[in-house]
């Protein structure tokens, strides 16, 4: 199970060795040395080829995790946020409140700075919620100040490096430093991507291949798709729909993403020049309106709403380290962007919290910039892992912490459950169910997320709602690392044995049924060679669609109504599988495999609660919640 934020139950002691150090409890010739939760990745290593030890003067960036205070008091002011008579309830932290309630002392920092750098790290900046520490060093300072060996190996014909040895700390720093990422680039996230096997370019996509499957959708058939809009009578491409549901106007939503976005407005708005990172940098906004002169992503996302008649909503670009010009995982980043806020509708500003890469620390680092910001009310994030590698390299730790801290004020984060079933979610394998060891996908798997899977989404001529079946690359399962939150406890069979089990919800997700049809493919220097596409689709389409819909809902409660898992799960109306009770705010979802496991009546491993009915889930919330 993973440890509790507050304990670090089960270290071993190791040797004593020589460590020098300038303050306090540390100025000490000998220390004894306490593990971390970034263990040896030995045990993950078994297929590479060891090349040998690093070179000592290897640069490294490495972030240090330090623990929250008080950290099993988290779930118990969450549960007392959403108990009516308390009060707490209906009520939300400020990063400012979380830092002087949860956050490691000020005291605690400057130890863990003066260690740093006495062991000649540079560069150090602690991020603002005190939960992380960056530092640059080299690869021998690594080794000598965390008690550990970092070699190279050969993975599929590239050159990683990884350490061979937990991380260590001296005893003084026990229970304040909890990981040290930035110790290997032997994995990356990946995106849970699964394009349709018959692609095209609308309008010349062929008919649906199959009965009552409409194949592909656009924004406004999701909105009536999924309640929350009506139809026109003779034309279900109509550009304007008659609303049920007011659109998410004053909710600000947000993603991760990872590379060149692109420039806000012809050569303005862009991130400045590698070469202005220099030094002790934390991150550039970029702010702007998206517009014909855009390239990149941001090119994309206006053609979407321009050429659907959305509003041109205001869009930020957070680069939470130095910028990439990676473009590779473009087609993602205009997935999640465009679908949320066509469902949506209408928000009041777009965040991309934009990685240097996809390895851990990069995207821990980008999670607790969006968490100690506090300004996305929603944020998804279409990637994932197979949860051990996280749960060894101490990503879990320090995600979990960030995540923590978003649900606490009244953030909701959306996660894709990933593309194998009940597998272990390695990229080559998205969409093939079983491809793999039973496993599930982290950030999906913490339970300060909410994990979204997968459906084959039926529906009517006129793209009301029909039916839908669990897609069987829906990722679900029981996790091996991560407890059960309170609010799974009367729905999720696992919760009865501690163990957090997902999806919480799904949507959509199967290309070719109801795949979306978005832009993509414009370059990021020139904004050149954008083009409107069908059909992409997988968990990575599922989580930008339950981020925007939850956005109208949202919209619909005055921005109040907090961190969604203990609400869908408190007013879901479902319980354990085979009572018979209608989930009355979901459609559920009772049939199709995902591998190990059933879609069946009620919560289950494939669908979770079933799919958001908008407009009947946001009448679901009693009267108590602003409407």
């Amino acid at each position: 199970m993973q440890i509790p934020f507050g304990s670090l139950s089960g270290r071993r002691l190791f040797r004593l060795c020589p460590v020098v150090v300038l303050s306090l409890a540390l100025a000490t010739a000998q220390a004894q040395w306490v593990s971390t939760h970034t263990k040896a990745l030995s045990p993950l290593l078994k297929d590479a080829s060891l090349i040998g030890p690093v070179d000592t003067s290897t640069p490294m960036h490495i972030l240090v995790g330090l623990n929250v205070q008080n950290g099993a008091q988290i779930p118990v002011i969450l549960k007392r946020m959403n108990t009516p008579g308390d009060p707490l309830f209906m009520t939300t932290y400020t990063p400012e409140q979380f830092v002087s309630q949860f956050s490691p002392s000020t005291a605690q920092v400057t130890l863990v700075e003066n260690y740093l750098s006495s062991q000649g790290f540079q560069n150090l900046q602690v991020e603002p919620n005190r939960l992380l520490i960056q530092a640059d060093g080299t690869a021998s300072q690594v080794e000598a100040a965390f008690n550990t060996g970092i070699s190279s190996f050969q993975v599929s014909g590239k050159t990683v490096f990884a350490n061979t040895l937990d991380a260590q700390v001296p005893t003084a720093l026990s229970g304040i430093v909890v990981a040290v990422l930035g110790l290997n680039n032997f994995e990356v996230l990946h995106t849970p991507l699964v394009k349709s096997t018959d692609p095209c370019t609308p309008p010349t996509c062929p008919p649906p291949s199959q009965p009552l499957a409409n194949t592909s959708f656009t924004p406004w058939q999701y909105q009536i798709a999924y309640n929350a809009a009506y139809p026109t009578a003779g034309n279900v491409n109509a550009n304007k729909l008659k609303q049920k549901v007011n659109p998410a106007c004053n909710t600000p939503i947000g993603s991760i993403a990872e590379g060149d976005m692109g420039c806000m407005s012809g050569t303005t708005g862009c991130p400045p020049p590698d070469s202005a990172f220099t030094g002790n940098v934390s991150e550039i906004v970029v702010s702007g309106t998206p517009s014909a002169k855009s390239t990149g992503v941001l090119k994309d996302l206006y053609l979407y709403w321009h050429n659907y008649q959305l509003p041109l909503d205001p869009v930020s670009v957070v680069y939470t380290g130095k910028p990439s010009a990676d473009t590779s995982g473009a087609v993602e980043w205009d997935l999640d962007s465009q679908t949320s806020t066509g469902i949506a509708n209408e928000v009041l500003r777009y965040y991309f919290y934009v990685a240097t890469s996809l390895t851990d620390s990069d995207i821990a680092l980008t999670i607790n910039k969006y968490a100690s910001d506090g300004k996305a009310k929603l944020f998804s994030i279409s990637l994932g892992e197979c949860e051990s590698f996280p749960y060894l390299d101490g990503f879990m730790i320090t995600g979990d912490m960030a995540f923590a801290q978003a649900a606490l004020q009244g953030q909701t984060t959306f996660a894709s459950s990933d593309d194998n079933g009940s597998a272990c979610p390695i990229a080559p394998t998205n969409g093939v169910p079983g491809s793999g060891p039973p496993d599930v996908s982290y950030p999906a798997s913490s339970p300060y997320v909410i994990a979204v899977g997968a459906t084959d989404l039926y529906t009517n001529a006129n793209y009301t709602y029909d039916f839908e079946l669990g897609a069987e690359f829906s990722g679900g399962g029981i996790s091996a690392f991560e407890t059960s939150p309170f609010w799974e406890a009367t729905a999720v069979p696992s919760a009865a044995a501690g163990q957090r089990g997902l999806p919480d919800t799904a949507m959509c997700g199967e290309p070719n049924i109801c795949g979306a049809i978005i832009y993509e493919g414009s370059d990021p220097k020139t904004g050149t060679g954008g083009a409107q596409t069908c059909c992409e689709g997988g968990t990575s389409l599922s989580s930008p669609l339950a981020m925007g819909a939850y956005a109208r809902i949202e919209m619909a409660h005055s921005q109040k109504l907090g961190f969604a898992g203990p609400l869908i799960y408190q007013y879901s109306s479902g319980t354990a599988p085979g009572v018979g009770q209608t989930i009355t705010g979901f459609n559920d979802v009772v049939a199709g495999p995902n591998g190990l496991y059933q879609a069946t009546p009620g919560w289950d491993y494939v669908t979770g609660l079933g799919s958001w009915d908008i407009l009947r889930l946001l009448y679901t919330f009693p009267s108590t919640y602003n409407h």
